[in-house]
């Protein structure tokens, strides 16, 4: 699993296509699990704020997102009980 998550927060396979952004950012997948977490949250990809801090949900929808579940913060980024997974590991902001 260790290679797993070495293998995606190294991706640079859009490298070229975030450079031609409004932002030229260098990509930063996020990715947040462990082998044995007992709640996976499968989410969209992550955002301009979450690209910025490196943990997914640091945004008011992650502060809905934990009130719903009745999670403390500590817990809710306790990876070896929540794994979350998004569709696509990298922010990308598009120039239209």
């Amino acid at each position: 699993m260790r290679s797993l998550t070495k293998e995606i927060k190294e991706c640079r396979l859009c490298a070229d296509r975030f450079a031609q952004t409004i932002t030229a950012h260098e990509p930063r997948p996020v990715v947040w699990f462990r082998p044995g977490a007992r709640i996976l949250i499968a989410g969209q990809a992550p955002g301009a704020r979450v690209h910025a801090s490196g943990r997914p949900f640091t945004d008011p929808s992650g502060d809905r997102l934990r009130d719903w579940l009745r999670l403390e913060e500590e817990e809710f980024y306790d990876r070896s009980h929540v794994a979350i997974m998004p569709m696509a590991f990298c922010y990308l902001m598009s120039n239209g």
